[in-house]
């Protein structure tokens, strides 16, 4: 995996708009939200919290870590939320008197297969808010 971050996500935010840094890209892509920063590729040492990805076809990678990001400040109520991962980031934030924006994001984008990538990252480091396995991969079997 090729990792872009991690980012803390007050300092991406308000990066949002300064030219040349980077970004999530539109499609293909897996992301993982953690307690504390990493060097080259998140450990379990960053305490894993979340992992995800764009398993669709759709450019919806850079969509689906907004859903995130907006669930996980608690900008959602009444079933209106898109990312129950955000969701329950929310609520860890909440328990551990965690500021949402002090944690930090970073993202693979040089990845042929969503599907399989997101598997071998929940493997490699079992995020505490993934509640189960993320299913196999339809195309290769994973």
């Amino acid at each position: 995996m090729n990792w872009e971050g991690p980012f803390q996500l007050r300092d991406l935010l308000e990066n949002s708009t300064t030219e040349n840094y980077p970004w999530p890209p539109a499609d293909k892509g897996v992301y993982l939200v953690s307690l504390e920063s990493w060097d080259t590729a998140p450990t379990k040492a960053c305490i894993p919290l979340y992992a995800g990805g764009n398993t669709g076809k759709s450019d919806r990678f850079c969509t689906r870590i907004e859903d995130l990001v907006a669930d996980m400040v608690g900008f959602y109520d009444g079933g209106t939320g898109h990312h129950s991962g955000g969701q329950k980031l929310w609520e860890y934030c909440n328990k551990h008197v965690v500021k949402p924006l002090d944690l930090f994001l970073g993202w693979d984008a040089d990845i042929t297969c969503p599907r399989c990538d997101e598997i071998e990252l929940y493997e490699a480091l079992k995020p505490e808010l993934n509640q189960k396995r993320p299913p196999q991969c339809s195309e290769h079997q994973g």
